[in-house]
C-alpha cells in the first residue's frame, strides 16, 4: 500500500515544483516568521479545544495568551535554525522581507487575534474531534499497481458534525464558495472515514489579524455535498503525476506567490527552468531518488 499525506497533496495542488523541492529533494519548508506565528496560534487553540472537549470550558484568555507567547518563542528558535540551513537557497529580497517583519508586531497581532476569537467565536464551538487522525483508500491495488491511501488529521469538528477550518490572515478574505475547497473536500471524506457518517456542515473561520481591527469572518455551508469519485480520481491523478516526475510551477511569472520577496524556492525555480528536470535531479537528488522516466517529458 502506498501512502500520501494530506500535506503532500495540498503542497502539490499549490505548486508541483514545491512538492519536488520539499518531498523529493528533502529541502524543508520555507522559513518564515509568519509561518511560525500561525503555528503558535494553531497550537494554542488546539490546546484550548482539547481542554474544552474534556471540561466544556477550555482555558481562559489569559492562559491562552501566555501559552501563545511561549509557543511562538519556541517556534522562533526553530525558525533561526531553519533560516541558517535554507540561506543558500534564499534571495536577498526574501531575506530583506524577513528582516523587515518585527517580532513585537507579530506577538501583538497574535494576542489581539486571541482576544477576538474568545470574544466572538469561542462560545459557538463545542469540540468533538480535535486533531483527529484519518485515513481512507483513494485507489485500490490492481494489475500489479499498489493501492493508494490518504492520511491526515482533521483539525476540528464540533458535536453537531460541523467541520471547522480555522485560519489566520492579515487581509479580509473575499466571499468564498467553500463547497469547492480542496482541503475541505478531503476533510469531508476523512470525517466520514472516522465517524461513519457525512458531516452536517463545513465552516471556514478566519481570524483577521490587525493592530486596530481584528475580527472574525466565517463562510459556512449546511449539508455539504461533494462528488467523492471525482475527489478520489483527482488524488490518484496527482499520485500518478508524481510517480512520472511531472512537476512545473503553475503560477505566472508576475505572481507575488513566486516572487523573489515571497518564495523561498525562487532560486530553485529558476535553476530547474535553466537545466531541465533530468539535469536538475542529477544535481540535487540523492542517488536513491534520481530515477527519471526518459519517456516522460516535463510539461
Amino acid at each position: 500500500m502506498k501512502q500520501m499525506s494530506y500535506s503532500q497533496l495540498m503542497t502539490y495542488v499549490r505548486c508541483p515544483e514545491h512538492w519536488l523541492f520539499r518531498y523529493k529533494l528533502g529541502i524543508k519548508r520555507q522559513p518564515r516568521k509568519v509561518f511560525k506565528h500561525g503555528f503558535a496560534l494553531h497550537e494554542t487553540l488546539q490546546y484550548h479545544f482539547e481542554q474544552k472537549k474534556e471540561d466544556g470550558k477550555g482555558i481562559q484568555l489569559g492562559e491562552a495568551k501566555e501559552f501563545f507567547v511561549n509557543s511562538f518563542a519556541s517556534a522562533l528558535e526553530d525558525y533561526r535554525q531553519e533560516l541558517a540551513e535554507a540561506r543558500p537557497f534564499l534571495t536577498r529580497e526574501y531575506l530583506s522581507k524577513e528582516r523587515s517583519i518585527r517580532i513585537e508586531d507579530l506577538v501583538d497581532t497574535g494576542l489581539r487575534g486571541l482576544e477576538v476569537y474568545f470574544k466572538h467565536l469561542n462560545r459557538y464551538i463545542d469540540p468533538d474531534l480535535v486533531e483527529e487522525p484519518f485515513s481512507f483508500l483513494a485507489r485500490p491495488a490492481c494489475a500489479g499497481r499498489l493501492g493508494l491511501e490518504v492520511t491526515g488529521r482533521i483539525d476540528l469538528a464540533d458535536k453537531k458534525g460541523v467541520i471547522h477550518e480555522l485560519k489566520t490572515t492579515r487581509v479580509t478574505p473575499n466571499k468564498q464558495d467553500i463547497r469547492s475547497d480542496a482541503q475541505l473536500a478531503i476533510y469531508q471524506i476523512g470525517y466520514e472515514a472516522v465517524s461513519g457518517r457525512a458531516p452536517s456542515g463545513i465552516s471556514k473561520d478566519y481570524i483577521v489579524l490587525s493592530k486596530n481591527n481584528s475580527k472574525i469572518v466565517r463562510f459556512r455551508v449546511a449539508r455539504p455535498f461533494i462528488d467523492k469519485r471525482t475527489v478520489l480520481r483527482n488524488i490518484a491523478t496527482i499520485a500518478d503525476a508524481i510517480q512520472n516526475n511531472i512537476f512545473y510551477c503553475i503560477h505566472p511569472t508576475e505572481s507575488w506567490l513566486c516572487s523573489k520577496e515571497w518564495c523561498g524556492y525562487y532560486k530553485l525555480h529558476q535553476e530547474v527552468k535553466k537545466l531541465g528536470l533530468p539535469a536538475f535531479l542529477e544535481k540535487y537528488a540523492p542517488p536513491s531518488r534520481r530515477y527519471f522516466k526518459k519517456s516522460r517529458k516535463r510539461v
